[in-house]
């Protein structure tokens, strides 16, 4: 029996139903969602605050502490707004957790 040869990452990475793909994917969707973010928000508050997440129709924020929390916590109804108009129709929720880096 012949030896299977072992698949490359551009291989694993391109396969239209793997695991590594979705994962890129998703990846790549919180990237896209993270540099739009940073352009809408104060570049104070921004320096602060990136997505973690996106899971179904929540988009989860990370904080370095709990009061840029609550400065993103106030604008969660402006943020939701501006990424529906942004193509994100679906997103029904932002949650904001706070992770110390």
């Amino acid at each position: 029996m012949a030896k299977k040869k072992p698949q490359t990452i551009n291989h694993l990475l391109n396969q239209p139903q793997g695991d590594i793909k979705a994962l890129m994917d998703q990846l790549t969707k919180i990237k896209t969602i993270n540099n739009s973010l940073h352009q809408s928000i104060n570049p104070t508050l921004s320096q602060h605050c990136r997505v973690v997440n996106i899971r179904k129709s929540t988009l989860v924020l990370a904080v370095d502490s709990p009061i840029w929390a609550n400065k993103l916590r106030f604008q969660i109804p402006e943020l939701l707004s501006y990424f529906r108009q942004n193509g994100f129709i679906s997103l029904a929720n932002i949650d904001v957790i706070v992770q110390p880096n």
